[in-house]
Order: structure tokens, then C-alpha cells, then sequence
């Protein structure tokens, strides 16, 4: 049973165990990537390339550099920001705010996972 207090809602959303926060952490597939591999979202990684939707670098397409579980959120190459002291920063992107445009298929498990779901959703 969930409770409908928000300050218990906050609590379990930074208190979940490592694999629910990474699967909080999926993006939405872009359509040629839907008709491949029969899902529409899947867990951001390092690697894969995506499209930033909203925001002020909106349109910006770049590799995922890291993902931080505990924060959630995600860092794309290319969206850095000039500070006053001359130093660039990085900025931190929501997982909602982006599409995957290209899947890193480097690991045999994660391959493997998206063809076996492939093939359950064809039957």
C-alpha cells in the first residue's frame, strides 16, 4: 500500500533500491528505433546517442556521457555552459527531456534483452 503523503513519496523516490532508480531513468525510443526493436522506452546508458526535446538546447544531439542514478539525471555531450570565471560546466538533463536516437549495442546482455523482447512482442 502506497501512502498519498508527498513528503513519503519523495522518500521512497530517493530511498529505492539501485535497479528501480535505474528504470526510472529510460527515455522514449525514436520511431525507426520502435519499429526495430518493438518497445517504445528503454533505460538510459553511457553511449547512446539522443536528442534533446525541450529546453534551451532543444534540438542538440550528443552522446550520453554519464548517467547519475542517485540525482536523476543525465549529462550529453555538448551541453555545457560558459560560468562567469571563464570555466565551461556541464549541464544536467532530465531522462523525460530526451529521445534516443541511437542504441549502444556494445554489451551482449543488453543486445540480447532487446531482441528477446522483440521477439515476445511479435507473438
Amino acid at each position: 500500500m502506497t501512502s498519498s503523503k508527498p513528503s513519503k513519496q519523495r522518500k521512497l523516490l530517493f530511498q529505492a533500491p539501485k535497479h528501480r532508480q535505474r528504470r526510472r531513468l529510460s527515455a522514449r525510443l525514436s520511431n525507426d528505433l520502435t519499429g526495430r526493436h518493438r518497445i517504445r522506452r528503454v533505460p538510459l546508458r553511457t553511449g547512446d546517442r539522443v536528442r534533446i526535446m525541450r529546453g534551451e538546447f532543444a534540438g542538440l544531439e550528443g552522446k550520453v556521457e554519464r548517467v547519475e542514478y542517485s540525482t536523476g539525471r543525465i549529462f550529453v555531450e555538448g551541453m555545457t555552459r560558459e560560468k562567469v570565471a571563464g570555466v565551461s560546466s556541464k549541464l544536467p538533463v532530465h531522462s523525460s527531456k530526451v529521445l534516443i536516437t541511437e542504441l549502444n549495442l556494445s554489451d551482449k546482455w543488453r543486445s540480447g534483452i532487446l531482441s528477446e523482447k522483440a521477439k515476445s512482442a511479435e507473438a
